[in-house]
């Protein structure tokens, strides 16, 4: 499974922010997923952080947007950070939401204080992410959404094979 991060990640208690929340996620997702192939695809260990200087920010914003958005394709379901009011944490929500890659909003406190069309295109909603309880729920509903994402291929494959003599294309 492959989950996309979506995060502001521009200072110190942001990166501290995100190193505690990926460790915590890691440790439980390793715990509940049986096949142990999750990956958490951070998109600040793919792209450079440009913020801080305008001519490289305006070189190189396509390039980023391009990386970020073919990592977002390439995954099952995104984990967005509602905090810090991230105009491409909204972006990228959107973009994941059109291509039908369900979302899951997080907060260190609480999401409802976000954009509303941020939250629209939330499926689900964990505020307080840091303590225990949220990290459970929250790695069991990624759980949930890969099985649905695993079962839906699987019914498509078979019934791509049940079809192939019926004229059903599979493709």
């Amino acid at each position: 499974m492959k989950i996309y991060f979506a995060h502001p990640c521009f200072n110190k208690e942001q990166e501290l922010f995100k190193r505690e929340f990926l460790n915590k996620l890691s440790k439980r997702l390793a715990q509940i997923m049986q096949d142990g192939n999750i990956v958490i695809v951070d998109p600040f260990l793919h792209t450079p952080n440009v913020e801080d200087d305008i001519v490289v920010k305006l070189a190189m914003s396509k390039t980023i947007m391009h990386e970020c958005l073919r990592l977002l394709e390439e995954s099952d379901v995104m984990v967005a950070l509602a905090d810090g009011n991230d105009t491409g944490t909204a972006f990228e929500a959107g973009y994941a939401h059109s291509m039908n890659i369900p979302v899951i909003l997080v907060s260190e406190n609480t999401c409802d204080r976000v954009n509303a069309m941020l939250i629209g295109v939330s499926d689900e909603r964990f505020d307080n992410v840091l303590e225990e309880k949220q990290i459970e729920m929250l790695a069991h509903a990624l759980e949930r959404h890969y099985a649905l994402k695993v079962g839906s291929l699987s019914e498509l494959k078979a019934n791509a094979g049940a079809g192939e003599g019926a004229g059903i294309c599979s493709g």
